[in-house]
């Protein structure tokens, strides 16, 4: 990679970083940025630690289905280094666009210089591990909606969030049965591609052979996964306490600032609220924090904006800003 698009990456990364904060601060300014300032000190410190521990729990679970999938496709990685990989790859995903999208390509070069093992092999195993990551928050928003509604109290704003996020669902869940159950289709009609400009001469066929190789082995690889049916059942029902510990965070942090969770909106607010991870931001930094606070507002209408602005900066100080620092730490100890 040449100095110029180094260089171009990093400014993105600035500029993005810096339209982050700005939306931050133009929330806590409309909050009135005394009162956001006064909530964030107000917070109960032991609550406090409660929900730091409970938020750095979750990429132990995130970790660990990593590492089965590693296992999965006999990549020689102990636990502890698959823990250091995972954490290296949360960094890269906080700092790329795109939630998961915009890191995990790279992650899998990390992964298979590591483990020694091919990109088309680590990519499988880290495309495979962030499905099944997903499908826990479908499934809680699914009892949460269907709470909400033999309650009767949702409402116009959960509903836009709700119908946004089953699109999402239907997508991973398309996504992952054509991955895993029908990739022959798949690949036929890709191979179609593929033939028909290597015979318009618009690729050369060498570069056309090393395509479908890489191609061959990706399939290859997503099938042996699929083969296996009960270890996709034990690591996704193991992938289920991830929205929990962050269910757990938040609610403590509520509880820090004298609020009364309840189950259902704190659910709501955790999983519609990581849709953000997906804007142009790194990590969805400012626009998840944004997307919380709005959450927070309109699922518990006695709390101002200030306050539930505090909510969310503090949430993402116990779930994203130490995978940060984690994550740098061992992506240098990978590298040395």
């Amino acid at each position: 990679m040449n100095d110029k698009v180094v260089g171009k990456l990093k400014n993105s990364k600035i500029v993005w970083y810096a339209v982050s904060s700005l939306i931050v601060l133009s929330l806590a300014y409309v909050a009135n940025f005394g009162d956001f300032i006064s909530a964030l000190k107000s917070i109960n410190r032991f609550y406090m630690l409660l929900s730091l521990i409970s938020g750095l729990s979750v990429f132990l679970v995130w970790g660990y289905v990593w590492h089965s999938f590693f296992e999965e496709l006999d990549m020689q990685i102990s636990l502890f280094k698959s823990y250091k990989i995972f954490m290296a790859g949360t960094l890269m995903n906080s700092i790329t666009p795109l939630g998961q999208a915009g890191g995990e390509p790279f992650m899998a070069f990390v992964i298979s210089d590591n483990a020694e093992t091919s990109y088309e092999k680590a990519l499988s195993s880290v495309v495979s591990a962030d499905l099944v990551n997903a499908i826990p928050f479908i499934a809680y928003l699914i009892v949460a909606v269907i709470y909400l509604l033999a309650a009767g109290s949702i409402n116009n704003i959960v509903w836009q969030a709700v119908y946004l996020l089953t699109g999402i669902g239907v997508i991973l869940a398309a996504s992952g049965y054509i991955i895993l159950y029908k990739r022959s289709s798949a690949a036929a009609k890709i191979y179609g591609a593929l033939d028909y400009l290597e015979t318009k001469s618009i690729v050369e066929r060498r570069h056309i052979e090393t395509v479908k190789r890489k191609m061959d082995e990706i399939h290859s690889n997503f099938s042996r996964i699929g083969e296996d049916p009960k270890h996709l059942v034990r690591v996704t029902a193991i992938s289920h306490l991830a929205p929990l510990t962050q269910y757990v965070s938040m609610y403590f942090i509520l509880l820090g600032l004298g609020i009364q969770p309840g189950v259902t909106e704190v659910f709501l607010t955790i999983i519609l609220g990581g849709l953000a991870m997906w804007s142009p931001t790194p990590g969805g930094s400012g626009t998840v924090e944004a997307a919380m606070s709005g959450l927070l507002v309109a699922l518990y209408p006695g709390i101002g904006l200030d306050t539930a602005l505090a909510a969310a900066v503090l949430f993402r100080f116990t779930t994203y800003w130490p995978g940060i620092l984690i994550g740098y730490i061992s992506l240098i100890d990978l590298k040395r």
